[in-house]
């Protein structure tokens, strides 16, 4: 999986494409380092709670616990690739009550408000697992509907160049406290490319999910349910574990 460089995306086709991929490397926006490197499951960020969290139920999950939630390739829709590249940030929605959609895609832990990540980087899609203080997973949560509604048409800033942005929901099977999933459709220029993103928590740890979309309709292609069903089941069993 390509990494995408800091250049235009509406330069040429194959940017286009580079940016695509930049949004599966999970540890997008999330390394402290530019050097840092994440391969599938391996832990990309330290747990490191915020100046103003307090003390809750997060504390006790373990970073042991938010790998075992982590899809393994085998258990990844077939045909994809593990792929080791850590990306950059893909922008900024202009909108802030839109950054949020970007954020389950491709964010530090720090940026969401959460204490520690795990990742896994596929070719075509990639994963995290966010660990939180207290109940700001639940916060974090909170505005979602109301903000697919509002994003359902927004600009993203990437490197100077604003890239038009559609939302649409989709529905998904009900798992863990619950869950929630989105179709991002970047337009840039040459190119549309979609992103399926499913949403799970399960009290205090959120597991997100992003794949390309095969055609960018709002409806999720037949594998993504299967997969999603599994993200979903790993956590459940992370986090009894």
């Amino acid at each position: 999986m390509p990494v995408f460089a800091a250049t235009s995306v509406r330069r040429a086709t194959a940017v286009a494409l580079a940016a695509s991929s930049l949004l599966f490397a999970a540890a997008c926006g999330g390394s402290d380092s530019k050097s840092d490197k994440a391969a599938a499951g391996k832990d990309t960020s330290a747990a490191r709670p915020s100046a103003s969290a307090p003390t809750g139920a997060a504390k006790s999950v373990t970073q042991a616990q938010l790998k075992a939630a982590l899809l393994t390739a085998k258990e990844a829709p077939a045909g994809w690739q593990v792929d080791p590249e850590a990306g950059e940030s893909v922008g900024s929605a202009e909108n802030r009550d839109c950054q949020m959609f970007l954020n389950l895609m491709q964010s530090a832990p720090d940026k969401m408000g959460a204490t520690a990540r795990q990742t896994s980087n596929f070719d075509n899609g990639g994963q995290q697992v966010f660990a939180f203080d207290g109940d700001r997973a639940t916060g974090y949560l909170k505005p979602f509907d109301a903000s697919v509604t509002e994003c359902a048409s927004f600009v993203v800033n990437m490197d100077g160049d604003k890239t038009p942005a559609t939302l649409k929901p989709l529905t998904v099977d009900k798992a863990g406290d619950e869950a929630h999933g989105y179709e991002l459709v970047l337009d840039m220029g040459p190119v549309k490319m979609g992103f399926d993103t499913y949403v799970v928590r399960k009290g205090a740890v959120l597991s997100t999910f992003s794949a390309k979309s095969k055609q960018p309709v709002g409806v999720a292609a037949p594998e993504f349910k299967t997969v999603t069903a599994t993200v979903a089941r790993k956590l459940d069993q992370a986090i009894q574990g």
